[in-house]
């Protein structure tokens, strides 16, 4: 292949909803800033055909189609945009959290040439000069070459937050689409990469997302509000608040106290969404959080089992939670407590221990899965063992992966009793959500919101995502 000029970047994502495609962004103004010429391409919240894929590829013309694939629904979309670029004769590369835990089954699908496991930016630089011929060893990524699959190890270079260019927004185009209301938008940002803990059913106790991903990193409060103006500038659409949980925000008392701290003093009336754990937090905190313009907070408890807390690696002191949780919502701060039932080996008499923290820890919602085998993890690898799940074998087999009904049941109850404390007990959280939820929107003034409230929710979510994924499989 000749020199490397242009590349595009796409995020085939999902139909269900329109969300900045971060990563990409990021890799974007990065990728850049080294020469290149470069676009990007969100999906999410759109639908397409191969057809119209392919004039999007033709109208910019790169050497190289990058696209970003999730495990679950975007997969087939995903696939769709590969065979587009192919059929283009594009170089095909696949990044995010999908080829990161399986790259060889991901690398096997004839439409993908190489794949970038981990953190991005410096692995697809690795990469281009690998195409190019200067490099035989593109660390960070696998590539195929005449259908033989290589391998190599993690990249050794890894982005400062805080140094890194203000990722490429400008690109995405059609920005407006990320904001549907007139007033109190919320804009998605990054805040921090990775997650420092390792909860068993997680991808992030997956080896490559550890090894090819880097050390947990976030930014300041004057990076993060560095961004947000840039991303207000943008628009003419009211945007007063950020989510920036990611996977997790708030990972250490001192970094808490001096995020709220500094966002005292130059949010400007701006709010905020976090995730962090209770055995981080504190009364005090809670207090300086709320105080910092922290409006919603997301904490993980999984399991009210000692024995599954300790597997997981994730115990929850309701002593310790409960004074917290009170604090903060006192405050008007809106509290997210996670729950999951179906563990590898969960008994009834453990299943009732959650319900009980879920009653005794209050919460504005306690947001509840069936668990999932996810591939890469420990609980995944003990249930593939064990004989409780089986393997994917194709890249289309990982569709299902988090839509409703496509469970396994793993546990040592009956499915039975299993999918009927689950129907049950989440058509009462999530109507006290949603209960929940409109007075906020009332409180904050958000009568948008509140109205589409009712429209699009949780429940009317997953019911569009079971009807689309059935109807794609009968196709």
């Amino acid at each position: 292949m000749n020199k490397i000029k242009r590349i595009l970047l796409i995020a085939p994502a999902t139909e269900f909803g329109a969300y900045p495609p971060l990563g990409l962004i990021s890799i974007a103004s990065f990728i850049r800033k080294q020469g290149y010429e470069v676009a990007v391409k969100d999906y999410s919240g759109e639908e397409i055909t191969e057809s119209l894929v392919r004039k999007d590829i033709e109208k910019f013309n790169p050497d190289i189609v990058a696209i970003g694939a999730l495990t679950g629904p975007g997969i087939p979309r995903a696939i769709t945009v590969s065979k587009a670029a192919k059929s283009l004769d594009k170089y095909v590369v696949w990044g995010g959290p999908h080829p990161t835990i399986l790259p060889k089954l991901t690398l096997e699908h004839p439409a993908i040439d190489a794949v970038i496991l981990g953190e991005g930016e410096y692995a697809l630089l690795d990469l281009i000069d690998f195409i190019e011929g200067k490099t035989k060893e593109p660390l960070g990524t696998w590539v195929k070459v005449n259908n033989k699959i290589h391998s190599f190890g993690p990249q050794k270079r890894f982005i400062d937050l805080n140094q890194k260019p203000m990722p490429a927004w400008e690109l995405l185009g059609n920005m407006d689409k990320y904001f549907p209301y007139n007033k109190h938008n919320v804009v998605l940002m990054e805040a921090a990469r990775g997650c420092v803990y390792k909860c068993t059913f997680c991808h992030h106790a997956n080896l490559d997302v550890k090894s090819y991903g880097g050390a947990y990193r976030n930014l300041t409060a004057n990076k993060v509000m560095e961004e947000f103006y840039y991303v207000r500038s943008l628009t003419k659409k009211h945007i007063d608040r950020m989510d920036i949980g990611g996977d997790l925000h708030l990972a250490t008392p001192s970094y808490t106290k001096q995020f709220a701290e500094d966002m005292m003093k130059i949010r400007e009336g701006i709010t905020w969404q976090s995730v962090s754990k209770f055995h981080l937090m504190n009364v005090e905190l809670a207090d300086t959080i709320a105080r910092a313009g922290c409006e919603q907070i997301m904490f993980g408890v999984e399991s009210g089992s000692p024995r599954l807390q300790q597997f997981i690696g994730k115990h929850v002191n309701i002593q310790q939670a409960k004074p917290v949780t009170k604090t903060l919502r006192d405050k008007g701060v809106m509290i997210t407590n996670t729950y999951m039932m179906g563990h590898p080996h969960e008994t009834y008499e453990e299943l009732k221990l959650t319900l009980k923290y879920m009653k005794e820890i209050p919460a504005d919602q306690n947001l509840l899965q069936i668990y999932r085998p996810f591939p890469g993890t420990p609980y995944y690898d003990l249930c593939v063992r064990e004989n409780l799940c089986t393997e994917p074998k194709t890249l289309e087999e990982c569709t299902t992966f988090g839509v409703l009904t496509y469970h396994a049941n793993v546990s040592n109850m009956p499915t039975n009793k299993l999918l009927r404390e689950f129907y049950k007990t989440n058509l009462i959280e999530q109507t006290r959500y949603l209960i929940n939820s409109q007075k906020f929107y009332l409180r904050n003034k958000m009568y948008e919101q509140f109205i589409d409230n009712f429209k699009h929710n949780k429940f009317t979510f997953k019911l569009k995502e079971l009807i689309r994924v059935k109807a794609k499989k009968i196709k």
